[in-house]
């Protein structure tokens, strides 16, 4: 997708000037290891002297390395100092006066030493991050295998096989008065692969020009599971999540649906989207709320991939993300559908870490209902504690039942780049 195009040229972007910060602060690192060798020079030139007869140079040493060496001449002179008779006390003056000076100024320079080495590793821990998030945006723009598309993509047509004889179920059905309109939902079914009833219902009555579902379509329904052309099922389990508290039924073509639709049109149906969906997820009820999350995302205008690829990150771990979205600039994200449900404590905990690496510090959630969204949260804050980056979350129950966030945009709950472990000052408060 051309989002996730721009996103890694961006990242590409970002990572060179990390590389520039980073020679910078190397060059600083070589500055202070050049005055360092300067007051060694200076302070103790037969210390200086002795090492390159011995074919020792200096230039090789550490900073480390120089601080101590330069705090070995100090104590040298130190001691020198106490053998110095009462009468000379001009004398020792002047050399607690130098060692005042190059105390000072190795004091300066180990302060300088520390700020260095303090932001090389901030620089690497932000080449890392920047690494892990380039791998994942790398792999999710791959281009992916044709998957089924609940937004009216057509199938590729198959030649028809002309001549073959039509079953009888087939040339009795055609007869009848209804056959035009039950054809249209058949079709329907075929080319969107769509799953959940009311969207169904709702697009039949486009086609069919009724203004709102109700009797006519119900009794279609009706006509058509009983020709054995769908079946309406109910795969949820009563003791689990109900997805806001709204399960719809689901509809498929049954194998005389799919062989029907291929005589009407020629061409094969495209999977069912929940069927297609089921194999990826924990259960009916997370699958419907994935579905339901694609929905109200394309609904937002952004690009939805329900079907991402696993990244693997360069650390070796590996993230599964639910959903991957593009929004309107380009940004993509990588969006965890979550139901209530018991969860294995560790697991999780490497779930949410993989997740920050993954995105760059940017977590996207989109739960069941505020319940659930709240146990989220509190789950994202125990396992990233006082890691910084930005969590957004929303759920499903209070975008159906119409809000919205105050800039209008669906994630209910943000918390822009902080300590995961801070508490609920600058939350949104709708929750």
């Amino acid at each position: 997708m051309a989002g996730e195009e721009i996103t890694v040229d961006q990242l590409r972007q970002l990572l060179g000037v990390q590389a520039e910060l980073r020679q910078q602060a190397e060059n600083r690192w070589q500055q202070a290891q050049r005055a360092l060798l300067s007051l060694l020079e200076s302070f103790a030139p037969e210390e200086v002297d002795r090492r390159l007869k011995s074919g020792q140079p200096l230039d090789s040493l550490k900073v480390d390395e120089l601080s101590q060496l330069i705090n070995q001449q100090i104590n040298f002179r130190l001691r020198k100092s106490q053998d110095v008779k009462a009468g000379n006390g001009e004398n020792m003056q002047a050399i607690k006066n130098q060692l005042l000076t190059v105390q000072g100024e190795m004091d300066r320079l180990r302060a300088e030493n520390r700020r260095l080495a303090a932001e090389t590793q901030a620089l690497r821990d932000e080449r890392d991050g920047l690494n892990n998030q380039l791998a994942a945006l790398r792999q999710v723009s791959v281009v992916q295998s044709p998957k089924p598309a609940p937004n009216g993509h057509h199938p590729e047509e198959l030649p028809r096989k002309d001549g073959a004889p039509e079953p009888e179920w087939m040339a009795a059905w055609r007869k009848t008065e209804t056959f035009e309109r039950d054809a249209a939902v058949l079709r329907l079914l075929g080319e969107t692969g769509l799953a959940r009833r009311p969207l169904v219902e709702l697009q039949a009555a486009e086609r069919l020009g009724i203004r709102k579902a109700g009797g006519s379509l119900q009794a279609l329904f009706n006509r058509l599971e009983g020709l054995h052309l769908i079946e309406l099922f109910r795969p949820w389990d009563n003791s689990g999540a109900k997805a806001g508290g709204r399960t719809p039924d689901l509809v498929r073509l049954s194998e005389y649906g799919r062989l029907a639709y291929w005589l009407v049109t020629g061409a094969d149906p495209v999977q069912n989207e929940y069927d297609a969906l089921l194999a990826r997820h924990v259960s009916p009820e997370h699958t419907l709320l994935n579905l339901q999350a694609a929905t109200l995302l394309r609904e937002a205008e952004y690009q939805v991939n329900s079907f991402p690829p696993d990244i693997h990150l360069p650390d070796s771990s590996l993230f599964r993300p639910d959903l991957v979205a593009v929004d309107a600039n380009g940004k993509t994200l990588f969006i965890e559908v979550e139901v209530e449900a018991n969860k294995n404590q560790e697991q999780r905990q490497a779930k949410w870490r993989n997740a920050l690496q993954a995105s760059g510090g940017q977590i996207y959630v989109f739960c069941d209902n505020r319940s659930c969204m709240r146990s989220i949260r509190s789950e994202i804050n125990f396992s990233l504690g006082r890691q910084a980056g930005q969590c957004c979350l929303t759920n499903l129950a209070d975008l159906q039942a119409g809000k919205r966030a105050a800039d209008g945009g669906i994630w209910l709950d943000v918390r822009q780049n902080r300590s995961f472990s801070i508490g609920e000052a600058g939350m949104n408060p709708l929750v």
